[in-house]
């Protein structure tokens, strides 16, 4: 059950922050045509997957550590959280721009989506 949730909640935060008021927002501000160009030339996508793969390294390695020191205090907890939070928001933005926003709206040249 655990495991479900910790799955499911960031998941299920992650479609409500994209497909609600974020999207309205990149729409208004004119950051969806910046990101829809981002998405098909791809000049950050090698930055951004190293610093989720760091992140990814770094949760693995300070969990091996409180794993060594044989308990966790409430700090622990928390810094292994945020950096749960973290690699989830990365590969959560990197997946919105890279992989959703190219294939949703191909050739976007700006504009509202809906006629």
């Amino acid at each position: 059950m655990k495991k479900v949730l910790g799955f499911m909640i960031p998941f299920t935060l992650q479609h409500i922050i994209c497909c609600g008021a974020l999207l309205f927002f990149l729409i208004s501000s004119g950051l969806l045509l910046k990101f829809s160009q981002e998405g098909q030339n791809r000049i950050y996508l090698l930055p951004a997957l190293f610093f989720a793969a760091f992140l990814i390294f770094l949760y693995f390695y300070y969990g091996r550590c409180c794993k060594q020191k044989g308990h966790k205090t409430f700090l622990d907890h928390g810094i292994l959280l945020l950096i749960y939070l973290l690699i989830s928001f990365v590969v959560g933005i990197i997946f919105m721009i890279y992989v959703f926003i190219p294939s949703w709206i191909p050739g976007y040249q700006g504009g509202p989506l809906l006629p």
